[in-house]
């Protein structure tokens, strides 16, 4: 029996992947024009940004891309671009040279509050129809999700060690 892609959870996930990823960059473009700048940071660029605020002491590019389940080449072109709208320096590291960390700019830290805002209400308009209880099976159910996917493409899903470790538990 064939099945429509319309009746799978897979295509309604692929689908509601790309209306969030789109309506979280208009969210984040209408930001940057409220507060008067002339860059537009992305979604990829936020996870840098959200990651780098709460470390004062920077992070090498390895550290970023475990912490946002990205792979090292893909989080130095985010951090390139990044430095091009002046939100993030790279620094060699004082103690081993060798080592390479990003820290955020003046202005990366002082358009953190808008930025912040932003995602706040962006999260809340998402969720506003889900009691609290509902959200919190939602993130297990999708959760689950990604971990049942490494029964079709093993190490998928903890590839960066993202999840919450008592969902790779065996019973």
């Amino acid at each position: 029996m064939e099945i429509q892609p319309e009746e799978t959870i897979g295509y309604w996930l692929f689908y509601s992947q790309r209306c969030a990823e789109y309506a979280f960059f208009e969210a984040l473009k209408r930001c940057c024009a409220e507060q008067g700048k002339a860059y537009v940071v992305t979604p990829p660029q936020w996870g840098i940004l959200s990651a780098l605020f709460f470390e004062q002491q920077g992070l090498p590019i390895g550290a970023l891309s475990q912490r946002r389940g990205f792979d090292a080449p893909t989080i130095t072109g985010i951090v390139k671009r990044l430095e091009q709208s002046g939100l993030v320096e790279r620094q060699h590291d004082r103690e081993d040279r060798r080592v390479v960390k990003v820290y955020l700019t003046a202005e990366g830290r002082n358009i953190m509050p808008a930025l912040f805002a932003a995602v706040t209400q962006f999260n809340a308009t998402m969720m506003q129809s889900f009691s609290s209880a509902e959200q919190k099976d939602l993130m297990d159910k999708i959760q689950q999700i990604i971990v049942n996917l490494g029964a079709v493409a093993p190490g998928t899903g903890d590839r960066f060690h993202l999840l919450p470790h008592h969902l790779y538990e065996t019973e």
